[in-house]
């Protein structure tokens, strides 16, 4: 990889540790991806508490309704010297809230844990997105074409094996099993739940301590200030862009249709007969196991095929695991976790499309304007929950798939397989990250 020649593009070596950086502050998600991928883990913590399936699914629904946070926050403080600062913060603040959840199941009533979930939630959700926007933003300034393929490549083909990980040991923890390989006393309740999400405190807080090796070039005049006029300027472009607008609607649907994945879960009770709690870290080691092989492959097919591609395969990965719930019965039900996680990186992808369709100086507005979208789908978890209370679990399977085929349709004809603009012929222009 060749040093940047151009003046808004740093050295190799800082690219290096931007890319260190990036990779490192990602995987340490994953280790608690348990907690921090809202869902699963907190619909069979409120399963166990005798809550209906609409309720199990409020904790993600909160998550994603507070996804306009992160852009008010890019409106109010948009310079990138407030980059690592922000991206600091943001991971203070999630192991701080891991930890006060963990106090409050050890010496709160159970009549207040419900809330105290929803609300955890709620900040996971701001401040991961906060966290996503610095990082997205970091190597969309902080690194070449060349960097951020290889750099996504890896950070999303090895991330996975620590998510793996972290679900390995919430499966033991929660119920002292693991495929029957390893056997150990599992930790009854609330203890289980006090370590894992106290463990999320000192692994965000040492995240939190590698930024400051985060270098990012020096902004521009017209990078400093988000007026009024400029942000209502910067949606009117946003909404005004073909490109942009159709790779939106299709990551809001591929983004709706996922949150099926709470209804998969509670989907144990019928497949398996057995409490979903008791399969909660096997689904979600399988979620982020099938994550890791597709990443390396997904990486090359940006690198080497097109970006467009990377969608259509992602969203069909999906679209095949609610038809593999559909269709295949007892455990082997279960390797629908592992399809629908490796499509979940249809996220990433559609991130890095809109990216390659942006200028430089909106990247930050423009990752802020695609998450805020996201705020648009937070019903979908609680309509999933009501289909299936109202028509069966199943039902919802087939209203996700339906939302999958939906998504597919439109990138097949409505995308290019390349943004028009590309992030190598806009260097000198502005460009933007998701």
């Amino acid at each position: 990889m060749n040093s940047a020649t151009d003046s808004n593009l740093l050295s190799v070596r800082q690219q290096r540790r931007n890319s260190f950086v990036f990779l490192l502050t990602n995987s340490l998600t994953y280790l608690v991806a348990p907690v921090f991928y809202v869902g699963v883990l907190h619909a069979a913590i409120l399963n166990s508490m005798a809550a209906s399936d609409t309720v199990a699914n409020l904790p993600e629904a909160v998550y994603l309704w507070v996804t306009p946070v992160p852009v008010l926050i890019a409106w109010l403080w948009p310079s990138p010297g407030l980059l690592r600062p922000m991206l600091a913060a943001s991971m203070i603040l999630m192991g701080a809230a891991g930890l006060l959840v963990s106090i409050l199941f050890f010496v709160a009533p159970e009549s207040w844990l419900i809330a105290a979930i929803v609300a955890h939630s709620a900040i996971i959700g701001i401040c991961n997105g906060v966290r996503q926007m610095c990082s997205w933003e970091l190597i969309g300034r902080g690194l070449s074409p060349e960097w951020r393929g290889w750099t996504l490549g890896l950070t999303f083909g090895l991330g996975p094996i620590f998510a793996v990980a972290g679900s390995c040991a919430s499966q033991l923890i929660l119920s002292g099993s693991f495929l029957d390989l390893i056997q150990i006393t599992p930790l009854s309740a609330p203890w289980s739940y006090v370590v894992l999400f106290g463990a999320t405190c000192p692994v965000m807080w040492l995240g939190a301590a590698t930024v400051g090796l985060v270098d990012v070039p020096a902004a521009s005049t017209t990078d400093e200030g988000m007026q009024l006029a400029k942000v209502v300027s910067g949606l009117k472009q946003f909404f005004c862009e073909r490109i942009l607008v159709i790779a939106a609607i299709a990551f809001l649907l591929t983004y709706g249709g996922t949150t099926i994945i709470n209804n998969l879960s509670l989907y144990t009770r019928d497949a398996i007969g057995e409490s979903p709690e008791q399969y909660v870290g096997l689904q979600l080691a399988l979620r982020f196991g099938f994550k890791c092989l597709a990443g390396f492959t997904l990486g090359w097919l940006v690198t080497r095929i097109n970006a467009k591609a990377s969608l259509q395969v992602t969203t069909a990965t999906c679209l095949l695991s609610v038809c593999w719930a559909l269709v295949v019965p007892g455990k082997w039900y279960l390797v629908s976790f592992g399809l629908l996680g490796a499509g979940e990186l249809f996220y990433v992808y559609y991130m890095n499309y809109i990216v390659e369709s942006s200028p430089t100086d909106r990247i930050q507005e423009n990752t802020a304007y695609t998450n805020l979208i996201t705020v648009m789908i937070a019903v979908m978890p609680l309509l999933f929950g009501m289909v299936s209370d109202s028509y069966g679990i199943r039902a919802s399977f087939v209203v996700s798939a339906i939302i999958f085929i939906t998504a597919l349709l439109i990138v097949g004809f409505g995308l290019p397989r390349r943004p028009s603009m590309s992030v190598e012929a806009d260097l000198s222009h502005p460009q933007v990250d998701s």
